[in-house]
């Protein structure tokens, strides 16, 4: 420190420099609606939306279904704050809390609004509602109804490695336990986050056919993965 600095000096860069890592500290709490904006935000970075559902109009539609329809899907919540932005969330379902409601009028809500987009060829449209019917089919054939699972896990790039991402994903994990869950599942993509998933402990369970995997990542493959409790 600056040896011309007086005490009052000293005094008040202290209290600066206590506020500023205060505010860098990262706050993990439980998700709000008015978080919705950030997360979408998120979401919408992390899979490029914008640029792989044109139209425009297309790629919001494509974004409320990704992130409201997991909001919608999930009994757990929690984001991660830093200085008051959202940089990070998960969305979780565990089998052993009461199950979410309003999936199936979401699901009509999104139809709807799908079918009376302006700016929309039909042939798009129909594309879209294709690889939604044949993404969930063919999971289906693999997973169980209202399994345990990782519904949606974003952290902004700038915020990976820090270790946010595994606090959240280790805080869901402890609570299935503890619900008495045996094992979680996430859906993911080989290029996309199953070397983070298998990393920490889960194993490969099946591959799938997507043809709504396809939009963000075309040579990738759609995959599930199964973490196991210990007893």
């Amino acid at each position: 420190m600056c040896p011309c600095l007086n005490h009052n000096n000293r005094a008040q860069l202290r209290r600066r420099q206590t506020f500023t890592l205060a505010a860098m500290r990262p706050i993990f709490r439980k998700y709000k609606s008015s978080d919705y904006a950030a997360c979408e935000a998120l979401v919408s970075e992390a899979w490029a939306f914008d640029k792989n559902f044109p139209p425009q109009e297309l790629a919001d539609i494509a974004k409320c279904l990704y992130t409201k329809g997991s909001v919608v899907s999930s009994n757990y919540q929690k984001v991660v704050e830093i200085d008051g932005h959202v940089v990070g969330f998960i969305f979780g379902l565990n089998e052993m809390k009461p199950q979410p409601k309003g999936r199936l009028l979401f699901g009509l809500s999104i139809t709807w609004r799908l079918l009376r987009t302006k700016h929309t060829d039909k042939d798009r449209k129909k594309a879209l509602l294709v690889a939604l019917s044949k993404h969930q089919a063919n999971r289906a054939k693999i997973l169980g109804k209202d399994k345990s699972e990782i519904v949606l896990f974003v952290v902004a790039k700038e915020h990976q490695g820090l270790g946010y991402g595994q606090t959240l994903l280790s805080e869901f994990l402890a609570q299935c336990k503890t619900s008495g869950v045996h094992s979680v599942i996430v859906e993911t993509n080989t290029l996309g986050a199953s070397g983070f998933y298998e990393k920490i402990g889960f194993q490969h369970l099946a591959n799938f056919d997507s043809p709504l995997h396809a939009y963000a990542t075309r040579d990738g493959q759609a995959c599930l993965y199964e973490y196991k409790h210990s007893n």
